[in-house]
């Protein structure tokens, strides 16, 4: 059976994203659109649509009044409403009018079928994050409406369970009961601890006792709870203490978000992370390995034979008859040898023999000669001169750092002079790069910097060896940058 669905909003550009996403999905079909709340009145009638997606910032809508009075016309309609709002009365307020949904617009894309397939099943669907907000209106409601709170309790997708001051479970809904595998009669006057790790339990029970103490009047934690066959999931936590009469009467409403699916892809992302950082490592080395390659082949090839045209062009020099040859001989030899300096300053720039000669320290002091040279900035390196061995690996990659954070130092940063540290602390390698410029005006965290600074790369890489980076840069003060990386990893 085909579900019928209004779209209202605004922009058009959303409504075709909104559109374009939907009819990517079995069994859901888009009948209609409207820009202003007076066209959602009038065409919702005539279509008869099984859901309305409802934007709240529509031109001319009166939130509230315009659900009461859509849902006064077309009863059968479920409104699912999209707004940026989360705050506590304005949502409570939405689902009281009878919407069916509250989605924030933020998320809504990620949230907005599974939004729609809840409120077919006739259930009230929240954006993940709100559940502290409503849990809040639970409460209220149980002191002034018990029909109220059991009609919320009773449809919401979120599992809730009422615990006494002992921790044991008084009463919990049917989304938890379907969340954790057990019946109702199961549940009841279990402890609550029963459903998390043991390795959790122990702090779960300290947080619930400062509850019911009233040292604080909620809490919400991530854990794993464990469901009657065995299997566990994530779930995150928000419990809150309603006070009675007596301590005795004290009752704690834990609601549960199932998370399972959102741990999973945070884990999959962090995967992602460790992988995509292995390829930047790959690809550093190979570029490097290839710099090295063609730096040797420039030196070993290229310039042995310059060298050996240079011999015998002297050669045929000497013993040229003709002394007008002699001339523009002289003027071939000096191009040949200028030729011959170009080649092995250009081998020496792709890959110094230095960093694996003798370290990268003095690779270092290398790079800040040819930056001053080229840049007509004064460079200094010092060092604390102790041992670090490290791989080739650690060496390529921190040359590979060093030599871009200079160039663009010397590019960008307006400064006069450059000031390198490099020191060994137990076994990590510090440098720390500072020069007197205007600074950069970025933050630490910010993914890149100005003019391709590449901060984010960096920052990658450096995890990727176990190692950190930290900018400190503000306007007129030059800018501060510390590498951290372990020798071994």
């Amino acid at each position: 059976m085909t579900t019928r669905i209004f779209l209202a909003d605004e922009y058009q550009i959303v409504r075709q994203g909104i559109r374009a996403l939907l009819e990517k999905e079995p069994g859901l079909e888009v009948v209609g659109e409207a820009a202003s709340g007076p066209a959602v009145m009038r065409q919702v009638q005539d279509l008869a649509p099984d859901i309305i997606l409802l934007d709240l910032g529509l031109p001319e809508l009166q939130g509230v009044e315009t659900i009461r009075q859509i849902l006064a016309a077309s009863p059968q309609v479920k409104i699912i409403t999209l707004s940026i709002y989360d705050d506590r009365r304005f949502v409570v307020n939405i689902l009281k009018a009878g919407a069916s949904g509250y989605l924030l617009k933020d998320c809504a894309f990620e949230e907005l079928t599974k939004a729609i397939r809840t409120v077919q099943a006739s259930k009230t669907f929240l954006s993940p994050g709100l559940s502290d907000i409503v849990a809040q209106d639970y409460i209220e409601a149980l002191r002034d409406s018990e029909a109220h709170f059991r009609t919320i309790f009773e449809v919401t997708t979120i599992g809730i369970a009422l615990l006494n001051k002992d921790g044991r479970v008084v009463e919990a809904n049917p989304a938890l009961q379907q969340m954790l595998g057990y019946s109702l009669t199961e549940l009841v006057n279990q402890l609550f601890t029963v459903f998390i790790l043991p390795d959790d339990a122990s702090r779960c029970k300290a947080l619930f006792r400062e509850l019911v103490q009233g040292k604080q009047e909620s809490y919400q934690v991530e854990k794993k709870y464990v469901r009657k066959d065995g299997q566990t999931a994530w779930g995150r936590l928000n419990v809150s203490l309603i006070r009675g009469a007596k301590v005795e009467d004290h009752l704690a409403v834990c609601m549960i978000e199932d998370i399972t699916a959102q741990k999973q892809a945070e884990k999959e992302i962090r995967t992602y992370q460790e992988q995509l950082r292995s390829v930047a490592s790959e690809l550093s080395l190979t570029e490097e390995q290839e710099r090295r390659r063609l730096a040797t082949d420039l030196h070993d090839h290229v310039g042995q034979i310059l060298a050996l045209a240079q011999i015998k062009l002297g050669a045929i020099r000497e013993a040229a008859s003709s002394t007008h040859l002699v001339e523009p001989m002289d003027e071939v030899r000096r191009l040949i040898e200028q030729t011959i300096q170009y080649t092995r300053s250009l081998s020496f720039e792709l890959s110094p023999p230095i960093l694996y000669d003798l370290g990268f320290e003095a690779a270092v002091e290398w790079l800040a000669e040819l930056v001053q040279e080229q840049h007509g900035i004064t460079v200094q390196v010092q060092t604390d001169r102790s041992p670090k061995s490290m791989n080739d690996e650690i060496r390529v990659i921190l040359f590979q750092t060093m030599r871009e954070l200079l160039v663009n130092l010397a590019k960008h940063a307006n400064a006069k002079n450059i000031r390198v540290f490099i020191a060994r602390e137990d076994a990590t390698l510090q440098v720390k790069i500072e020069d007197d410029g205007l600074g950069m005006g970025i933050s630490a965290d910010a993914a890149n910097g100005p003019s391709g600074f590449g901060f984010f790369s960096i920052r990658e890489r450096l995890k990727y060896l176990g190692g950190h980076l930290e900018v400190v840069a503000e306007p007129g003060w030059g800018t501060r940058v510390t590498l951290q990386v372990p020798l071994k990893y």
